[in-house]
């Protein structure tokens, strides 16, 4: 049996799967970022950070799996949009936890259109902005 080509993925599911994983790290960054600026940096906060990124990452492979599989066993059906369509789920959330990040980090940006599209954005960075401010007059 020959497994030099068990299954190919198509330009736009390594597209994807790269994607979500420099959101996942730019997520990562922004909330560490964030975290700093309003001192609130916590080992723990980080780790179940980072465990929930472990579990999209298995999710990413399972994806994988199942695109893999769906060639060689019939009747599975999921060729082609598994892996897709997870990516482009975890780019969707990714953004919007990126620009969550921002907002705490960077209160004044929460009135710009584009953080309109979030309901809370504005409570959180009012919230955010509050701590922020009472930080700076404790030193």
């Amino acid at each position: 049996m020959d497994f030099t080509a068990i299954y190919t993925f198509t330009d736009q599911q390594i597209w994807a799967i790269a994607g979500a994983f420099l959101l996942m790290l730019f997520d990562m960054i922004s909330g560490i970022i964030s975290a700093i600026m309003n001192h609130q940096f916590k080992s723990s906060t980080m780790r179940t950070g980072l465990g929930h990124k472990a579990v999209l990452a298995l999710i990413i492979l399972l994806a994988m799996c199942i695109e893999i599989l769906s060639v060689h066993v019939a009747g599975l059906g999921f060729g082609g949009v598994t892996v897709y369509v997870v990516c482009v789920a975890i780019i969707v959330m990714e953004v919007a936890s990126i620009l969550e990040n921002l907002c705490k980090a960077y209160p004044d940006i929460a009135s710009l259109p584009i953080m309109k599209i979030f309901e809370h954005a504005d409570a959180e960075a009012a919230t955010a902005k509050v701590i922020a401010d009472e930080a700076s007059k404790r030193g």
